[in-house]
């Protein structure tokens, strides 16, 4: 049930032009004050860093600092890290700069928070992060948080839109593409009076000619057969997800890309699925092989023909270690045709998003079909709220995957930030083509 209020904010500075901002609760926040000074999770505070946000408005930051299983060394970020979603140096020094309400936060989920420290620094605003519309990690708090601020904080809902998407088996949730969310940061930062950088609007200049360049290589792509699957992929039981639910795989498959639906198991014992994820054990997976057989023996069909994963990038350094081929004796992973997944996105900005669409899309340009050919799924508007609804309601049946087409169906959102583009002439070769179409009747 979206809540409608206005909640006024009683400012210290001069007057300046009220802005609103409804939140993703429903809830309608006013201020009208000059660059409030904001607490908020780590993450959300590098990518609001990329709008405009700067150490004198952000008073401290609650949270982890990178994601859960990063090799990143806190004391000597220069070093770098192997997971493309995690904070640069200079974001890790722009982090280490201001309060810190977890301490004891590392590369892990954490729900530590020091509400002591949050009443110290005195914020004028408190930005939630939230995933299934509730608050990440710090649920417990809130209700603290809000006693002392004298208001709700404002909530950032990164997973799903809809009616209590908390339900297991709504129908009226729907998954978020990771372009409508940074459209909601670009929101959410006028709200808070941010000095937007120029390099943002070259940024999304960038995200243009990635998307235009993805769709490219995912055409052909889908010309060779190619499917794709995404996994959190164990020795054990592996974790495979829907492409209905997170931004990142959305924006993949709004830009075309030959990605596999789960729901292909049919072992209702062994395979379960929950929200986000289907369970499958190794055994299921190499449902080829006898008990007790060497899996590289019998690795010649298996649940899903996946001849490129996406792989959770917190198994990055499992899964490039030479050891899991050998434990788990995919054909693809034997023959690394594969590439990380930012899983939910962590730095949501056009440029991180640019950056993902080139490192996948060029290591699936020398990708090669493994398994035999299966037939895409035709005529599938893969952006609208009936494929993209939750709870494995929405998309398509287990190890389908929507047809390129003819691109209409694609995600032209991706392509606001050059004009002349070619997304935008082929937008405009459809209109002519149909008005053709309609005359000839």
């Amino acid at each position: 049930m979206k809540i409608n209020l206005v909640i006024p904010l009683l400012f210290r500075h001069a007057i300046a032009a009220s802005r609103t901002f409804t939140d993703d609760l429903g809830v309608k926040h006013e201020i009208a004050m000059d660059k409030p000074k904001i607490v908020t999770w780590a993450h959300t505070a590098v990518t609001l860093s990329h709008y405009g946000l700067t150490d004198e408005q952000l008073l401290g930051t609650y949270g982890e600092h990178a994601n859960s299983g990063s090799d990143l060394d806190f004391e000597k970020p220069e070093l770098g890290s192997s997971f493309p979603a995690d904070p640069t140096a200079e974001e890790i020094r722009f982090l280490q700069s201001v309060v810190n309400l977890s301490p004891g936060c590392g590369a892990e989920y954490c729900t530590e928070f020091n509400q002591e420290y949050l009443e110290n620094v005195k914020p004028d605003l408190f930005i939630l992060h939230g995933y299934r519309q509730s608050p990440w990690a710090i649920a417990s708090h809130v209700q603290n948080i809000t006693d002392f601020m004298g208001r709700p904080p404002i909530y950032i809902e990164l997973s799903a839109h809809g009616e209590d998407c908390k339900n297991e088996n709504v129908t009226s949730c729907y998954g978020k593409s990771m372009i409508e969310i940074i459209e909601r940061y670009n929101e959410l930062a006028e709200f808070l009076d941010f000095d937007t950088p120029s390099k943002l609007d070259e940024d999304y200049a960038r995200l243009c000619a990635s998307a235009e360049t993805f769709t490219k290589q995912m055409k052909g792509a889908q010309e060779k057969g190619i499917r794709t699957m995404a996994a959190y992929l164990t020795t054990g039981t592996s974790y495979f997800a829907t492409p209905v639910d997170d931004m990142v795989l959305r924006m993949f498959e709004e830009l075309g890309m030959p990605i596999m639906h789960v729901g292909g198991c049919t072992n209702e014992t062994t395979c379960k699925y929950e929200y986000f994820w289907e369970y499958i054990p190794i055994d299921e997976y190499f449902n080829s092989c006898e008990e007790g057989q060497n899996l590289t023996d019998c690795n010649a069909n298996t649940l899903y023909p996946v001849d490129f994963w996406l792989y959770d990038h917190r198994t990055t350094l499992t899964v490039q270690n030479e050891d899991f081929a050998t434990a788990f004796p995919d054909q693809a992973i034997l023959k690394k045709q594969y590439a990380s997944w930012p899983i939910g996105g962590r730095l949501i900005t056009p440029d991180h998003a640019s950056r993902i669409l080139d490192t996948v899309g060029k290591a699936m340009e020398g990708a090669e079909r493994i398994y035999d050919a299966t037939a895409c799924v035709p005529d599938v508007d893969v952006v609208s709220l009936t494929h993209r609804q939750s709870h494995a309601l929405g998309g398509l049946p287990g190890g389908s995957y929507a047809c390129y087409g003819s691109g209409e169906y694609h995600n032209t959102d991706y392509y606001k930030g050059c004009s002349d583009s070619e997304a935008d002439k082929e937008a405009d070769k459809e209109v002519v083509d149909k008005e053709a179409d309609k005359e000839a009747d």
